[in-house]
């Protein structure tokens, strides 16, 4: 075997296998933001909050990130607020985590799902009490 066949087929092998670097990329279809959760699914698309929201939801679809513990990592203008693990069960699997806002928590939210390889799957922002 040449080595361009052997390079085009151990490429195709990364693909098809489940520890391949894009399948364990993964995506998040349909994310949002929303205020509640009913049937598991959102209830509203925001992407602003006023300050009388005390609970703010990411919800997304998990696609190629079945057997992975992903995190949501919540963070408020840069910092850090809090990191949810979720573990990935499905090809295609919906998860949501949810942050109990307090007034004086105002500003620009970023919501980063990370996969278990530490790569970034996904960002989305809001914002919270906007006048």
């Amino acid at each position: 075997m040449n080595t361009t066949v052997r390079h085009v087929a151990f490429s195709l092998a990364l693909l098809l296998s489940p520890s391949g670097a894009l399948f364990a990329q993964g995506s998040v279809a349909n994310a949002t933001f929303t205020s509640g959760i009913v049937e598991g699914a959102p209830t509203d698309y925001r992407e602003a909050f006023f300050s009388s929201t005390t609970v703010v939801y990411y919800y997304g679809e998990l696609i190629g990130l079945a057997g992975q513990t992903v995190t949501h990592r919540w963070s408020l203008e840069g910092k850090l607020m809090q990191e949810v693990p979720i573990k990935v069960t499905g090809s295609r699997q919906p998860a949501w985590s949810r942050i109990d806002m307090r007034p004086q928590w105002t500003g620009n939210w970023t919501v980063t799902v990370i996969s278990a390889k530490g790569e970034v799957v996904d960002r989305r922002n809001f914002a919270y009490n906007p006048q």
